[in-house]
């Protein structure tokens, strides 16, 4: 067997666990659609692709592992999902489908890697568990409707390489607190990206040298506040002291040890913003090139961390 094809355990609520095996490249579309009482799913590092609507309303599911053989997620592939709470996308996906996580209610934390190029139109829309979003600086777009009904979101980073912003992209997250925008040129952003999310009471975080841009272009000038970025730091030897333990394996950092609800912000080692995470539960996960160096600025302390 080398793939799973289409309606192939459509409906079958009965099933509650499946491992896939080694020989599977691929999953169709809708394999899994309905499968609401799947609890346990393994899927094994030869499957490349995962199909439209794969694992479709399967309700029951509260985390995914997706191995690092996997290049894209279909559309629809984990929609309607309630019950996912985690996903941690590899570093191997290059695109976010239409639709891939939608209505799953429950998610809280997901992690997206550098590989990244492109999220889909409503993506994240309704994950409304989300808090904070970092989008890597491998992301050139955010589709229409991406994070829209994110009313839980209070934080989101774009990166210096987001050229353009969708429709609704990030409609009616009414918590929005602070938007960390590091695009040097004003990317091109719909006049609905932040619709009816309040962001007149938001404040919005943009490098010091466009200051003047953000303030006269909407939607961007609807902010209640518009600052500058901190600066990059200068004191990259420092080393942090008060227990942090920083862990680097499959291109993602991992940082324990930090303060609830604590940002930390990274910078490529020529002083280029990165992007932040903040910390959930004392931990905080950021992805980033292996084979680089990034410094990682927590606090008023800074330190350089070697990506593997």
């Amino acid at each position: 067997m080398t793939s799973i094809g289409g309606y192939t355990f459509h409906n079958c609520r009965g099933l509650t666990s499946i491992t896939i095996p080694n020989s599977v490249t691929s999953i169709g579309n809708d394999a899994f659609c309905y499968c609401s009482g799947l609890t346990s799913v393994t899927i094994p590092n030869s499957v490349t692709s995962i199909g439209i609507s794969a694992f479709w309303a399967c309700s029951g599911l509260t985390s995914i592992t997706i191995p690092n053989s996997v290049t894209s997620i279909g559309n629809y592939a984990f929609a309607w999902c309630s019950g996912l709470t985690s996903v941690t996308i590899p570093n191997s996906v290059t695109s976010i489908g239409e639709g891939a996580f939608y209505v799953c209610r429950s998610l809280t934390s997901v992690t997206i890697p550098n590989s990244v190029t492109s999220i889909g139109s409503s993506a994240f829309d309704s994950c409304k568990g989300l808090t904070s979003v970092t989008i890597p600086n491998s992301v050139t777009s955010i589709g229409n409707d991406a994070f829209c009904y994110c009313s839980g979101l209070t934080s989101v980073t774009i990166p210096n390489s987001v050229t353009s912003i969708g429709i609704s992209a990030f409609e009616k997250c009414s918590k929005l607190e602070d938007v960390y925008c590091y695009a040097e040129n004003v990317p091109y952003t719909a006049a609905s990206a932040f619709y009816d999310s309040d962001i007149e009471y938001s404040t919005l975080h943009v490098p010091g040298s466009a200051l003047s841009s953000y303030k006269t272009k909407a939607p961007w000038s609807g902010f209640g506040t518009i600052k500058a970025l901190n600066d990059t730091p200068t004191n990259i030897n420092t080393a942090k002291t008060r227990g942090v333990v920083i862990q680097s394996a499959g291109g993602f950092i991992t940082l324990s040890g930090l303060d609830t609800n604590e940002r930390v912000d990274f910078f490529a080692i020529d002083g280029v913003a990165l992007g932040s995470a903040t910390a959930t539960d004392g931990t905080a996960t950021f992805s980033a090139k292996s084979g680089t160096i990034v410094v990682a600025k927590i606090g008023k302390e800074s330190v350089k961390i070697a990506v593997e």
